[in-house]
């Protein structure tokens, strides 16, 4: 049996392993079963389409958000020669790796990130840059984070997002990288083959 996970699945399994408030269980549920959109999730989506189509407000728009970008932004948004391109790849005999990347150039891989508060500790200290470095053998990894001032104001039925600053921050491979991704996905595979058949969910 091939068990298959995201690159993001390994992130959100650290983070669930470190609440001290989420049990096992809990935390299998919500990787394998899933959870429910969030406004702020629906939000994240529409804006990578905003970017994968080249600025199509009238899209955005369709699924229910304005994005408003301030004229203070400071940088350089890159938006890919290839973007929203799936990858799999083997790690181990009986696991696979799947990443969704936004974008990519022919020295770079770029990931766009929505949020309210900006915290690059998350984003340097996450496998994403790294499993994508590796998947890529590439050697550099760009975050393209934007922060928004919230998601409560709703002009005719269209919740109204303002970009308030935009940020960059950038990754390179390191000598223990692969070794490190690799202990990650196996200890997670085992997670899913302990509780996937609990659940009743396919590999």
């Amino acid at each position: 049996m091939i068990i298959r996970l995201s690159a993001t699945m390994l992130d959100s399994y650290l983070w669930g392993m470190s609440n001290e408030d989420m049990t096992s269980e809990e935390l299998a549920r919500e990787l394998f079963l899933g959870k429910q959109q969030t406004i702020a999730m629906k939000c994240g989506t529409a804006f990578h389409n905003l970017l994968e189509h080249n600025f199509n407000y009238e899209l955005a728009q369709s699924q229910g958000f304005n994005f408003l970008f301030s004229d203070q932004l400071d940088g350089t948004v890159e938006l890919g020669e290839v973007r929203e391109k799936k990858y799999v790849t083997r790690i181990f005999d009986d696991v696979d790796l799947v990443s969704k990347i936004d974008a990519e150039t022919s020295t770079k891989i770029i990931d766009h990130k929505l949020t309210a508060v900006f915290d690059p500790e998350k984003y340097m200290d996450a496998y994403q840059w790294r499993v994508y470095l590796l998947e890529r053998q590439c050697n550099t990894f760009k975050y393209q984070v934007f922060e928004h001032s919230g998601l409560e104001k709703i002009v005719d039925g269209v919740t109204e997002v303002k970009i308030k600053s935009y940020h960059e921050l950038h990754q390179h491979p390191y000598q223990s990288m692969e070794s490190d991704v690799k202990a990650l996905v196996r200890e997670v595979a085992d997670f899913a083959k302990y509780w996937k058949p609990k659940l009743g969910v396919a590999a």
